[in-house]
Formats: structure tokens, C-alpha cells, sequence
């Protein structure tokens, strides 16, 4: 492949990674020099109604559609002449991805993980406005593409299990938004990551909305803050399934203790069972992100560093109005009254001793008169 030209201008560079599906390379153009990247799906025969072959194709047909920096751009799809195998022309990206930067450095700092969070909602919200929910937010799906200068900007990856809601606002000219006449999934399917779906993926994947993202989203952003995942110590796909249509996730502050009250609260609300109590959009979600930054979602490749030791040290209270709250501080009432209770007790004893040694005094000058 090294050396090949696609599209009689991209000549093929080198190999940037091989995964399950595919491979990945580096390509420049003969034309410009424009650096690019060449996602090349394995060689096999594919019918056109495979599921692997329209996931490829509806990625880059919703990458190619959406008019976002935080999305990564697809320039071409097209198929190999020579063996018919399809192939994508993509922005070529320089950085890494959430999760190897969670394998790298650890939890991070709540602003870094809430502005890679903002930066993401960004380019969810385009997609959800071109009526495209994404099913499959997690770490490995956002990107930190490094610029020049430092600056770091999130890209949102892989839409090839994407749900396009067939409505008339989903179907663009020449179809680019249009749902493929045949089904990807089979009927039951669950589809999306588990660990990161919400549990109406799991319960009825036909019937999801722009709220499953909305919750993988909080989930992610509860993976950057306590480094992994909510449900991440369950072992069973079983058990994980059942864990997450049953039971809410592990509350945040038993994870990381470390993290400001109002970020728990924010990460208890996107992760909320019922959809009902969840940010009811993205956009939404977004604006409640930007009264926990208010100076913005900017990023930059040195702030990209976990929590330190001292930082971890420190324990944030609930707010008063939180459940959680409340429980901590009637504990912490109970505590203080019967700390009290002991100083009187001690006091009162003091004062007693204190008696007896004036009287006993007492009695021995009477006494010895």
C-alpha cells in the first residue's frame, strides 16, 4: 500500500494504526501537500447491504455533513478500483484520545475534564441539530487534537453506529443525511459501548433519544474525574447490564472526594435513570458547563495533567440542599451536640471536684478550730 495513489492524488505515506475493521494511514496530496488520513476498511468481499460496509459509509457521510471544528472532518469516500474496497479521506489529527490520556496521566483536574466535556458538546450539538444521535460517546470517540500553537481542540469520532431519526430535517440534498434503506441493526440489538450507554440502550435501543448521549456524556465525564468509568469493577456482562437499568451510578464523591460539590451534582443530573431528569439536550447540558467555566472551554496541551497527591487529599462537602447534604450535616449536628453534651459533662464534673476540694478546705479550718 505504502507508495499507491487513491483518487489519483493521495499517495499513501505510512500506517498510523490497524484496529478490527481496518487500517489507518497517513497520505499527502500530490497536488497541495495537504497532509490526510486514509481509513481503509478490510479486505473481504462486501455485500451492499453488509452492516459493516453501510456503519463505514454512514460514518463518513455524517462527518462529510457536519459543519463543526469539534467533529472530525471526512473529505472523500470513495472504493479502491483495483479491489473494491472502501476507503474514507479524513482530517489528518495530531494528539490522542481520552482514554489514552486517562491511561497516561490518571484522573484529571476537574476544569481540564468540564472544558474537554464542553469542547465535545460542541460538536454533539451540530450533530444532534442535523438530527443524528451519536450512541456511541465515550472516552476513545474524542479526540484531543493538538494545534501549533499549544491550543487543544476536542474532535468527536466515529459515527458508524450513529441513529439518524427520519425526519424531514434529516434528509439533506443529494442524501447525505438520509437513513440507508436498509436496517444496520438487527431488532433487539444493543447497540453502543457498555460501560458508557444509558440503560434505554439497553431497554429499548429502537426507541432512544438525544438524551442517550446526554447520559454517556456524564458518564465520560465521570471516567476523566475518577479515572475510570462508573461501573468499571463489574466483570460480567451480565451483571453490568443488569447494574445499569437497576441501579444509579456510584455516587462521584465516593470515587473521587476530591471534586467540587456542584460537578457532582452536574455529573448526578446527565446520569439520572429516568431521561426526564437529565439535561433535556445537549444544549442545555452545554450551558449548565458554562456556569462551572465561565471563562470558556479553551484548552491547552500543558493543562493536560491529572489531579495531584495534595489535591487528592482534599474532601469537598455536599451542598446544604443535597440529600447527601443534609445526611452529612445532621450527622454532622449530632456529632457537635453530643461533642458538646461531653464539654458540659466534663465541665460540670470540673465544677463538682472544684466543690468538694472548697468544702473539704472548709471543714478542715472548722474542724481544726
Amino acid at each position: 500500500m505504502i507508495g499507491r495513489l487513491l483518487l489519483t492524488d493521495y499517495e499513501i505515506v505510512r500506517v498510523l494504526g490497524q484496529g478490527g475493521m481496518g487500517t489507518v494511514y497517513e497520505a499527502r496530496s500530490t497536488k497541495t501537500g495537504q497532509r490526510v488520513a486514509i481509513k481503509w476498511l478490510h479486505v473481504r468481499p462486501f455485500a451492499s447491504d453488509d452492516p459493516d460496509l453501510l456503519r463505514f459509509e454512514q460514518e463518513a457521510r455524517i462527518a462529510g455533513s457536519l459543519d463543526s471544528p469539534h467533529v472530525v472532518a471526512a473529505l472523500a469516500v470513495d472504493h479502491d478500483p483495483e479491489t473494491g474496497v472502501p476507503f474514507q479521506v479524513m482530517e489528518l489529527l495530531d494528539g490522542e484520545d481520552v482514554r489514552t490520556l486517562l491511561g497516561r496521566v490518571g484522573p484529571l483536574r476537574p476544569d481540564v475534564a468540564l472544558r474537554i466535556l464542553g469542547q465535545a458538546c460542541e460538536g454533539l450539538a451540530a450533530a444532534h441539530a442535523a438530527a443524528v444521535i451519536h450512541r456511541d460517546i465515550k472516552p476513545e470517540n474524542l479526540f484531543l487534537a493538538r494545534g501549533e500553537g499549544g491550543e487543544v481542540t476536542v474532535k468527536l469520532l466515529d459515527f458508524g453506529v450513529a441513529k439518524i431519526r427520519r425526519t424531514p430535517e434529516a434528509v439533506t440534498e443529494g442524501g447525505a443525511l438520509t437513513a440507508p434503506a436498509v436496517s444496520m441493526t438487527q431488532s433487539g440489538q444493543v447497540i453502543g459501548t457498555p460501560l458508557y450507554m444509558a440503560p434505554e440502550q439497553i431497554e429499548a435501543p429502537k426507541k432512544v433519544d438525544a438524551r442517550c448521549d446526554v447520559y454517556s456524556m456524564g458518564v465520560t465525564l465521570y471516567a476523566m474525574l475518577a479515572g475510570a468509568p462508573p461501573h468499571a469493577h463489574v466483570k460480567s456482562l451480565v451483571e453490568l447490564l443488569y447494574a445499569i437499568t437497576t441501579q444509579p451510578p456510584p455516587p462521584l464523591a465516593e470515587a473521587a472526594p476530591w471534586v467540587p460539590s456542584e460537578i457532582a451534582r452536574f455529573v448526578e443530573t446527565a446520569t439520572s435513570h429516568a431521561r426526564e431528569d437529565r439535561f433535556p439536550s445537549v444544549e442545555a447540558m452545554r450551558d449548565a458547563l458554562r456556569a462551572l467555566v465561565p471563562e470558556g472551554f479553551s484548552l491547552r496541551q500543558e493543562a493536560l495533567a491529572s489531579v495531584t497527591e495534595d489535591e487528592r487529599k482534599v474532601v469537598a462537602p455536599y451542598p446544604a440542599d443535597h440529600p447527601r447534604g443534609k445526611t452529612d450535616r445532621a450527622a454532622e449536628t449530632v456529632k457537635t451536640a453530643r461533642a458538646r453534651a461531653a464539654e458540659r459533662a466534663k465541665l460540670a464534673a470540673a465544677t463538682l471536684a472544684l466543690a468538694l476540694v472548697v468544702l473539704a478546705i472548709a471543714a478542715f479550718f472548722v474542724l481544726g478550730r
